[in-house]
């Protein structure tokens, strides 16, 4: 009886706690799993190729691995391994707790565990100390609450992210890629086996280690017998698991194309980690880098210590090699630096997109001719590298020599008609193409095409790719996704199709300069290719295109020393059709299809022109070419520089009818009167046609040739008066006229202000003392073909 209220006391208690225990158990928070931890990156190549291993935030390699990723093997035999009893008990083994206490503790034969999965996880996601009994606790009432809120998979999951290899290596997916060099889900059975007892002591079996894998082949053995016993050895022998494995250490971890892989470091999500394959094409980025330092070491007595270079696939627009510098470890020359996207001038590399602006534009044609002859425009006056001038040229030819003033002239002329119709200015074509860093407009003036401004490697592979891409303009990528730009078109087809076919007229800097149609490369694929010297020798620059490939080089140094053996075409030039023959070799180069296939579906044509006026061709020119030329936007005439001209052989004066019986006709070459000077400053004689007839009427002599052109004033200049004390601006009046003209009469708000000579002739330039004012400013010459300008003069005291 004295017992009977004793036990029920008792009863109330266990009955109590039991309660209090399933309540506690189904209210326990769930905590996060694994996501306090940082995590490795491992980036690849195309090619599935490791680049590099990164550390995550605490230095530890660890890998986020999903289940799904894990073979059924590593599964397997890590259950085997450690926790036979998994998927059977609610994250702690009673029985298994029961025979490691009596064993240990009591019969003393020897110390053992009865940690589950469920447990090491608790004691890994929580850095538990488990060698106390409250140490133990705590990790047995934390493997309830895992088992409380995550399924066995998930906590399976954790386990093999979490779990330690050896060494600073955690987590499955880690020591597969460093052990094996393979993705986890490559491994093969024995090799499952081996990582699979490594976490119960990875000190003591780290296989980077002769003595830790001398432990572990012996515990390996073991796990084999017993994976025997429950028959799961179906897929391999005993002789198979006894072959020795071939293990990596993690000082044999690549470190491949870094400046790639920063640059992907970089651009990928702040989120994103694990596995990331990229675009890179490491076979080919080896062949390259080989190339290169070969380079720079052959012409290191010239002062040649650094380069780089940017493969890109215009198809996939992806990038297939960066090469950011000539040595990523060579401090004295900042190897660290990526040249690819650092900021530099590009010297004349730009000049191309000016042309193919200046094509939609309907201002010129490959043949037509440009002034290649001083000339101010404002307050820029730009020289020709290397000095000289060569008169008239056609666009194509200017575009490959790379002439200065032709480049300025067109880039002022798109600024001129892009204010009366769609046309874009090459600087608003440069902001379209995502050209970051740029100044206000005014900043450069016209100056940015001959290398005013800065660009990135990047950004300048890029607008070269339009030639591939009919003129569209897309961001590259590196195979991983990133967000990008929408594509946009910022030539049309036809334009990138001219460009593409002027610049494969480009000699080959590999071979002699012989007259040759294109600069055929191997597999006879044409090359369209350019140069670019930055001011003071800083940087020299080649980009070209060949096939279904890109290809951008240059030479200098970070720092911005100057070098005089800098020039694109002599250092940059050979490297890269160096490269270019490397690239050609490529399983996925795709030479480029026929010119003529693709002008089929262009709206494009070819004409006869006359060779030295670009013009259409006439019986009166001495020379014909063909050139290609967009109908409906390509500027057309006939030639006015080579004219038949009737002579009356009484007089030796031209005669008022072209076809007047008794005349003789003869072939004179008009050339503007600018064109002239040049000549006889070279020396050249240039036949002038002789007068008209006195008695000709001046209506009939004007239908021919061309109106003055206003050289000074410039109107894109407002002239300015600083001095209190001044009244006027002088102003010095001067225009190029056709080959006939002998006098210009100049008018000012239809006020006569002086006549001159052409610029040919001219001795003594007049000179205008304008008034503050807006004004007309007429010329006419002495067959009364005339043309107008305006402009303002302002005073600002």
């Amino acid at each position: 009886m004295s017992r009977g209220p004793f036990s029920k006391y008792i009863a109330i208690v266990a009955i109590t706690l039991l309660i209090g225990s399933v309540t506690i158990y189904i209210w326990l928070p769930k905590p996060s799993l694994g996501n306090q931890y940082s995590y490795s990156t491992a980036i690849f190549d195309r090619h599935g190729e490791l680049l590099r291993l990164t550390l995550a935030k605490d230095q530890r390699y660890r890998l986020a691995t999903p289940i799904e990723q894990i073979p059924q093997a590593m599964r397997q035999a890590t259950i085997l391994y450690e926790d036979q009893n998994y998927y059977s008990h609610l994250g702690i083994d009673i029985a298994a707790l029961l025979r490691a206490f009596w064993q240990t503790y009591i019969t003393q034969e020897r110390r053992i565990g009865a940690s589950t999965i469920v447990m090491q996880v608790a004691r890994l996601r929580w850095r538990i100390s488990t060698g106390s009994i409250s140490g133990k606790l705590e990790q047995m009432a934390r493997a309830l609450q895992l088992s409380r809120h995550y399924s066995k998979d998930e906590i399976l999951e954790a386990y093999f992210n979490l779990a330690s290899y050896g060494g600073n290596i955690e987590g499955v997916g880690a020591a597969s890629l460093i052990y094996f060099n393979k993705p986890v889900h490559q491994l093969s059975t024995p090799e499952a086996l081996t990582l699979a007892v490594i976490p119960q002591n990875p000190n003591k079996r780290n296989p980077a280690t002769a003595q830790g894998f001398a432990a572990l082949r012996t515990a390996r053995e073991r796990l084999f017998t017993r994976w025997q016993h429950y028959n799961l050895a179906n897929e391999i022998d005993t002789t198979t698991v006894s072959m020795p494995l071939k293990v990596r250490s993690i000082s044999e971890l690549p470190f491949n194309a870094p400046h790639f892989v920063e640059h992907v470091l970089t651009e990928q999500s702040p989120m994103t980690h694990g596995y990331l394959q990229t675009s890179l094409d490491m076979p080919l980025q080896l062949r390259l880098e080989q190339i290169l330092r070969s380079y720079v070491l052959k012409r290191h007595n010239e002062g040649f210590s650094n380069a780089s270079a940017l493969l890109l696939n215009t198809d996939s627009m992806e990038i297939e090699a960066m090469l950011g510098s000539a040595s990523f470890f060579d401090a004295a020359i900042e190897g660290q630096v990526n040249g690819t996207l650092a900021k530099r001038s590009p010297g004349s590399t730009l000049k191309p997109f000016v042309y193919g602006l200046a094509l939609d534009a309907g201002i010129i044609h490959p043949a037509t001719i440009l002034k290649d002859l001083p000339r101010r425009f404002g307050g820029f006056t730009p020289e020709n590298f290397g000095g000289g001038f060569k008169g008239p040229i056609s666009a194509q030819q200017a575009l490959i020599a790379s002439r200065n003033v032709p480049a300025v002239a067109l880039q002022a002329a798109l600024n001129d008609v892009s204010s009366d119709r769609s046309t874009q200015t090459f600087y608003q074509m440069l902001e379209r193409a995502g050209i970051e860093q740029l100044q206000a407009e005014e900043h450069y003036g016209l100056a940015l095409a001959l290398g005013g401004g800065e660009v990135t490697m990047l950004e300048l592979i890029q607008l070269y790719a339009m030639l591939n891409n009919n003129g569209m303009h897309q961001a590259a990528n590196i195979g991983i996704p990133i967000e990008r730009p929408d594509p946009e078109q910022l030539l049309s087809p036809e334009a990138a199709f001219l460009l593409t076919d002027m610049l494969q007229n480009n000699p080959n800097p590999l071979r002699s300069f012989a007259q040759t149609d294109h600069n055929l490369g191997l597999n006879a694929q044409p090359i369209a290719w350019k140069t670019g010297t930055s001011w003071a020798y800083r940087d020299a620059w080649a980009v070209g295109v060949v096939g279904n490939y890109a290809l951008a080089v240059w030479i200098g140094n970070f720092n911005g020393q100057g070098n005089p053996a800098f020039v694109g075409a002599q250092a940059a030039g050979p490297l890269l059709f160096q490269m270019l023959e490397i690239v050609q070799q490529s399983s996925r180069f795709i030479p480029a299809i026929d010119k003529l296939a693709i002008a089929k579906n262009l709206n494009l044509k070819r004409i006869d022109v006359c060779r030295p006026s670009g013009d259409l061709y006439t019986p009166a020119c001495p020379e014909m070419t063909q050139t290609w030329f967009i109908p409906g936007v390509s500027p057309i005439r006939a030639s006015q520089v080579y004219r038949f001209v009737a002579i009356d052989p009484a007089t030796g004066l031209r005669a008022c009818n072209n076809y007047a019986a008794d005349t003789i006709q003869q072939v004179y070459a008009f050339w503007p009167s600018d064109m002239t000077a040049l000549f006889q400053q070279a020396g050249i004689f240039i036949q002038q046609p002789p007068a008209f007839n006195p008695e000709c009427d001046i209506n009939y002599a004007s239908i021919e040739g061309h109106a003055p052109i206003i050289q000074s004033p410039d109107k894109h200049i407002e002239y300015l008066m600083r001095d209190s004390q001044q009244a006027t601006v002088p102003i010095v009046l001067q225009a190029s006229a056709d080959a006939d003209t002998q006098k210009l009469y100049w008018f000012a708000n239809q006020q006569f202000v002086g006549e001159s000579t052409p610029i040919a002739n001219a001795q003594q330039p007049l000179v205008w003392d304008a008034k503050p004012g807006v004004y007309e400013l007429h010329v006419s010459d002495d067959l009364g073909r005339s043309s107008s300008t305006n402009i303002t003069v302002r005073s600002i005291h």
